[in-house]
């Protein structure tokens, strides 16, 4: 997210209490289309967290600015209205823009200031931000919540002389290890959303699976899935705050079934491996888009607009614009800009003499320049309708040795494999996730 100004104190300070907070793990369940989730056996095993020396600087959150007046004492406040803070505001801008006057403004900025290793706190406020807010008057005091990020509250009141206090606090939250299965009825996505898989999970799911599987053509009502992963509760909203990476996933095709497990190797590095420790990464990706339709196959076609036969030498995926496109592969951008019928084109070069384009689209991301290296999966650019194109789409092309190829039949190179001396550890460890989930599947059993 966009920040305001620089900050360095705050940012450290919060990730480390965010870090060590010190909420217990509990282990939950969710399945198919009811997605629900319970508290599980008390006996699951759970992880001690080290308590920060510092934490006291920090207390528990409460939901409301009522609350915290209720909690430390403090002037009594009229209604509480709500904001978000707009782009290219600062503290002053907002209060301004909530008719606080000069003289309450610079007591709330000295009273946050006041606070250790808090002088620049409000530098970095996140654009968008939630603020809820109460005017003082000669009878009510005044008081500013602002919800700084998922997991941390700052909250400005007056108490009944009339100065103003300042509270940093964490929200309570809990770790809560997930299983998620469902039936594809429709689509992957609509059947995921569906049994409870949030969206930033689907979409970690399928760029990592769209190594393996054609999306277009492969899947089939009746197919099924399962994902194993972690979520992060705010416990004063029972809201699910933030997802951690899938530990493991497996999805059935016709019959056939497809499982990768989250590793990390000798050398630090994350992965998704099958039983057998091969990678599930490919050097280039089948599918650079998610959600999108495939609309044109590779091959001859009549030509939409120029109307007539003529060799379509890439594959077309449809979707809305402005949909993100990703990067297949690790790379060097080789072109991006304009280029002829192709619209806004953006090229890539990779290792072992491949190379792919990405056409027609809207724009490129404000980071992809001629000459840097990019890393798969990361945005380069948004799907659009520039150049000969009859509607929003992405035309996308792979090429081998200066040539195109069908990107739907050609076999790419597999990523690094679990090296055989280190296979021994990495059995054990997919022992450890599959005990994980059978647990969690009795559990659900001895819900019902």
């Amino acid at each position: 997210m966009k920040k305001v100004f620089k900050i360095r104190p705050l940012g450290i300070f919060l990730t480390t209490s965010v870090l060590f907070t010190f909420c217990f793990l509990a282990k939950t369940i969710m399945i198919t289309s009811s997605a629900f989730s319970r508290s599980l056996d008390p006996n699951f095993t759970t992880f001690p967290l080290k308590r920060p020396s510092d934490l006291f600087n920090y207390e528990e959150s409460v939901n409301t600015i009522f609350n915290m007046i209720q909690k430390k004492g403090g002037k009594e406040i009229g209604d509480v209205q709500t904001t978000s803070l707009k782009k290219n505001e600062n503290l002053y801008d907002l209060l301004t823009r909530l008719n606080f006057n000069s003289k309450n403004i610079n007591n709330i900025t000295i009273s946050i200031n006041s606070l250790p290793n808090s002088k620049k706190i409000l530098s970095s406020l996140p654009i968008g931000m939630n603020v809820n807010y109460s005017l003082p008057s000669e009878i009510i005091g005044g008081a500013v919540k602002l919800s700084y990020n998922k997991t941390t509250d700052i909250f400005i009141w007056q108490d009944v002389n009339n100065t103003y206090n300042t509270q940093i606090t964490l929200r309570p939250t809990v770790l809560q290890e997930t299983l998620v299965k469902g039936t594809i009825k429709s689509n992957l996505y609509t059947s995921a959303v569906k049994a409870g898989i949030p969206e930033n999970t689907l979409f970690e799911m399928v760029r990592f699976l769209g190594f393996s599987i054609d999306f277009q053509r492969e899947i089939r009502k009746g197919d099924s899935f399962e994902v194993l992963f972690t979520k992060q509760i705010d416990l004063l909203k029972d809201k699910v705050i933030d997802t951690k990476a899938i530990k493991f996933v497996s999805i059935t095709l016709s019959g056939k079934k497809l499982s990768f497990f989250k590793y990390t190797d000798e050398q630090g590095f994350n992965g998704y491996y099958d039983l057998n420790g091969r990678s599930s990464k490919r050097t280039l990706m089948r599918t650079p888009i998610n959600g999108a339709r495939l609309s044109s196959k590779y091959g001859n076609r009549k030509h939409p607009i120029l109307g007539y036969t003529k060799m379509h030498r890439g594959i077309d995926f449809a979707a809305p614009r402005g949909t993100p496109v990703f990067a297949a592969g690790d790379g060097v951008i080789e072109k991006a800009g304009r280029n002829g019928s192709y619209g806004i084109y953006i090229r890539i070069r990779h290792t072992g003499n491949y190379k792919t384009a990405y056409a027609h689209l809207s724009g490129v991301h404000k980071k992809i320049k001629v000459g840097r290296r990019v890393s798969q999966g990361k945005i380069i650019g948004y799907l659009g309708s520039s150049g000969r194109s009859t509607g929003p789409h992405l035309h996308y092309e792979v090429i081998f040795n200066n040539k195109q190829v069908n990107p739907m039949r050609i076999k790419f190179p597999s990523g690094k494999n679990i090296k055989k001396k280190n296979l021994i550890k990495y059995k054990l460890y997919i022992q450890e996730t599959i005990s994980t989930k059978i647990r969690l599947e009795k559990a659900l059993a001895t819900i019902h």
